[in-house]
């Protein structure tokens, strides 16, 4: 009975299958690691919804052609993407935002040395609302060196707005002024934040760093 199973096993199986069942595979069987046909497995699509906010068109790289930069929403998450003037894309970078209506609603494009500039992005961060309401809004820096755009970088900055409401009727508000000025007089322009006796800067070092003062 055994051996006309057998046969019958060779017939349906042919050796050459089997012979590719190496001995890794037969140990990934008995020792689990082979995804089960219940197991999730996770692909990555990319983002499943993207809305895209303002444009703003702006020569970014001095050749008198704007670039176009977009303001989106993908699954729920704040993103900046700069586009050339035939829609191809040259940037794109994730803008950390603390709570719910965040929106990128202003830009400044500054020289902060003779070969690099600066876009500086104000994004309203949206508010929270519980036991208590707070809303502000933070600068990031978009820095690149002569004309390619593609090879800019995004660093976080200081806030320059915050509104914050506790319990007992307690309100707070602070507006920051932002400025582009050399403070050292090195030739390279900083970027001041300050509220009456509250300064915070950032000065620029190269290739796309930072250092915040």
């Amino acid at each position: 009975m055994v051996q006309h199973w057998l046969i019958f096993f060779l017939l349906c199986f042919p050796l050459v299958g089997l012979r590719a069942q190496d001995e890794r595979y037969y140990r990934q069987i008995f020792t689990g690691e082979l995804p089960k046909v219940n197991d999730e497995i996770t692909v990555d699509r990319g983002p499943q919804f993207t809305v895209s906010g303002p444009r703003y068109h702006l020569d970014l790289d001095g050749d008198r052609i704007e670039e176009i930069i977009i303001s989106q929403k993908r699954d729920g998450v704040d993103w900046i993407e700069i586009q050339n003037s035939s829609g191809r894309s040259l940037f794109s970078a994730k803008l950390l935002a603390m709570g719910a209506f965040s929106t990128l609603y202003k830009l400044k494009l500054v020289h902060i040395t003779p070969m690099t500039k600066a876009l500086i992005l104000f994004l309203d961060e949206g508010r929270t609302e519980g036991r208590r309401f707070e809303s502000t809004a933070r600068l990031f820096v978009l820095s690149f060196e002569g004309h390619d755009i593609s090879r800019a970088s995004l660093v976080l900055g200081p806030h320059f707005f915050h509104e914050k409401q506790k319990q007992r009727e307690q309100y707070w508000r602070r507006d920051f002024t932002v400025s582009v000025l050399d403070i050292n007089g090195d030739g390279t322009r900083e970027i001041l934040v300050h509220y009456n006796h509250i300064q915070r800067v950032m000065k620029y070092l190269a290739k796309g760093e930072w250092e915040r003062l």
